[in-house]
């Protein structure tokens, strides 16, 4: 329903025009209803299709160790990223190999999979589900 304020000559009228159909309509002017048909003169505009954006596959990320750290010390595996935490893959006392997905974190729209940077053992899991994390956040801990 369309309202209108219309001058002729003028003359004011309050106009209210009510579709009913594609070439009928309702319209009430001055408090009198009319039914009318139309013939419609608008062009329509072309419509912009627009290809939906590529969603990127998720990134992987290997987690960091400290360098100058013995071998039989622990490795720490800390947030690249702020995010949230998706997933968590292993469990305390788990073995994992290089490349293991740790931890799936949600960042920026998009899945961010931690991975293990050498081979370990899980010795601590810092994070939860859910989890929102800061970047260095300690994640993981691998004996």
């Amino acid at each position: 329903m369309n309202k209108f304020k219309i001058t002729i000559d003028e003359n004011n009228f309050d106009v209210t025009v009510n579709v009913t159909d594609h070439n009928r309509a309702t319209v009430e002017v001055n408090g009198i209803s009319y039914d009318v048909s139309y013939e419609s003169k608008n062009i329509v505009p072309p419509t912009v299709t627009r290809k939906a954006a590529a969603i990127p596959a998720a990134t992987q990320y290997h987690a960091t160790t400290q360098s100058n750290a013995p071998a039989n010390k622990s490795a720490s595996i800390k947030a690249p990223l702020p995010g949230t935490i998706s997933a968590i893959n292993v469990k305390v006392g788990s073995q994992v190999k290089r490349g293991d997905v740790l931890i799936v974190m949600e960042a920026m729209k998009m899945e961010n999979n931690i991975m293990a940077n050498s081979d370990g053992q899980v010795k601590t899991i810092h994070v939860t589900t859910g989890q929102s994390v800061s970047q260095d956040d300690p994640l993981i801990e691998l004996a």
